[in-house]
């Protein structure tokens, strides 16, 4: 396995000097301006296409954590075996034979506990053990927001379900709490976005591309282009700081 360092090496240096090679073997063959513009083009698709796949999926994850606390916060004005009713209906609409015993769900030799409205200490998990065993599991699964301090038992299989996972179960068994009282999403448009942390990548190799061009070609036009991509990249990088700055600000009141 390749370290971080190495990575970004990777990711830097050599692909600069797979880049000044390509375009070497194409100067050689073509002029500098076809040269130039084929490899600012290359260049920048690539950079578009990763970077867009990242954010897709840093989106994603985004947004399964908001769900993730939109459910711990709903559950939270519930009874405290919501929870656990709302997994046992599931589980028998899917055709499985699950049982109920106040927190818990027992199934199959397994029993689940859920145990969302607040964290557990080491004895909280000693005694979930004990009503396992209790009624005849011999695997222990706690669902829980934040990872238990669970002890070591011999003859119990203890697994945890945490945090973003403990909502893609709930997810998966369609077993989510009706939502009440979690706060909507607001969206702030396309111009907000269009200055994120994420666009600033993009505006910085749109303004490189553009200004290689233009430095080859010799085009005022491409060149104006790259002084509105260095721009854009510059704002996002300003509004990127004034926002991290304001969360600092929050946090630290």
């Amino acid at each position: 396995m390749k370290s971080k360092f190495a990575k970004f090496i990777d990711r830097t240096i050599g692909a600069m000097l797979i880049f000044f090679a390509a375009f070497a073997v194409f100067r050689y063959f073509i002029p500098a301006t076809d040269a130039a513009v084929f490899c600012a083009v290359t260049v920048t698709v690539g950079v578009c296409m990763i970077a867009r796949r990242r954010g897709k999926r840093k989106g994603e994850l985004l947004r399964i954590s908001k769900a993730a606390d939109d459910m711990f916060f709903e559950f939270m004005f519930l009874p405290d075996n919501a929870p656990a009713v709302q997994l046992t209906e599931a589980l028998k609409a899917k055709g499985e034979n699950a049982v109920r015993h106040g927190n818990g769900v027992y199934m199959n030799n397994t029993a689940a506990y859920c145990c969302l409205s607040q964290p557990l200490d080491e004895g909280t998990c000693a005694r979930l053990i004990a009503k396992a065993k209790h009624y005849g599991a011999d695997r222990l699964v706690i669902v829980s927001k934040a990872p238990p301090p669970v002890p070591q038992v011999d003859g119990m299989e203890i697994a945890t379900v945490c945090g973003d996972d403990a909502y893609k179960l709930f997810g998966s068994l369609n077993a989510l709490p009706p939502k009440k009282y979690a706060e909507t999403t607001k969206h702030h448009g396309a111009f907000k976005n269009a200055f994120s942390r994420d666009k600033i990548l993009r505006y910085i190799t749109l303004a490189a591309s553009f200004f290689f061009v233009a430095w080859i070609s010799r085009s005022v036009i491409t060149f104006a282009c790259s002084m509105i991509c260095t721009l854009l990249a510059i704002i996002s990088v300003t509004m990127t700081a004034v926002r991290a700055a304001k969360k600092h600000k929050e946090k630290s009141v």
